[in-house]
């Protein structure tokens, strides 16, 4: 992924931080056909120089065409929003403006193999499960479902890990102007409609 130093996160922490916080990946792969993308749930885990991705598939899924340690690229995208040249305050008197998006996003890329270990299936679906319900009131669990049906429904699945051994990311936050730009970007996406344009304005640093 093309970057500029400005625009680098800082370490790859802060691209961990937006894998987990943004699990819902494009993953794509080489297959016989060609390049198969598919959007899926990916768990993060503390394994290596750059971490382990783990993901489930159905078992006639696509991915399942790829063969045993094929390399695959998975991409993690923050919310993104259009900024418009008018809410630059200093580009309007320099006249140095044009159309440009925020966004923030990781690429991770490694070896993929797929595993049938039933005990590895339901751990890697209370991880990724308790991932995204640990902070609401009433979190949701594995366990307030019915035991024949969780286990009816692993069993119809496949998992897979990728090691990574290269990862990237990119903050495009309007890091080059000025903190009276930036200011000016802040309260223009907060008037937006989409609620994307106010995640947005939540990431850039005033």
């Amino acid at each position: 992924m093309y970057t500029q130093p400005v625009f680098q996160p800082d370490g790859s922490g802060d691209c961990h931080s937006l894998m987990r916080t943004y699990p819902l990946a494009t993953v794509v792969a080489m297959t016989e056909l060609g390049l198969d993308a598919n959007l899926l749930p990916l768990e993060w885990v503390a394994q290596g120089v750059h971490g382990q991705l783990r993901g489930h598939i159905a078992r006639e899924h696509t991915l399942r065409a790829v063969y045993e340690g094929a390399q695959v690229l998975a991409v993690f995208q923050s919310p993104n929003a259009y900024i418009s040249p008018r809410w630059y305050v200093n580009g309007q008197r320099s006249g140095r403006l044009a159309p440009s998006w925020n966004y923030a996003a990781v690429q991770a890329r490694g070896a993929i193999r797929f595993t049938d270990d039933i005990e590895w299936m339901h751990a890697h679906l209370q991880a990724l499960t308790r991932l995204q319900e640990e902070y609401r009131a009433l979190p949701w669990s594995l366990q307030d479902a019915s035991p024949s049906f969780v286990e009816d429904a692993a069993r119809r699945l496949v998992g897979f890990e990728i090691d990574i051994d290269h990862l990237s990311g990119k903050r495009f936050l309007s890091q080059q102007r000025t903190a009276e730009d930036r200011h000016s970007l802040v309260k223009h996406l907060l008037l937006e409609q989409a609620g994307a344009a106010r995640d947005v304005a939540a990431m850039i640093n005033p």
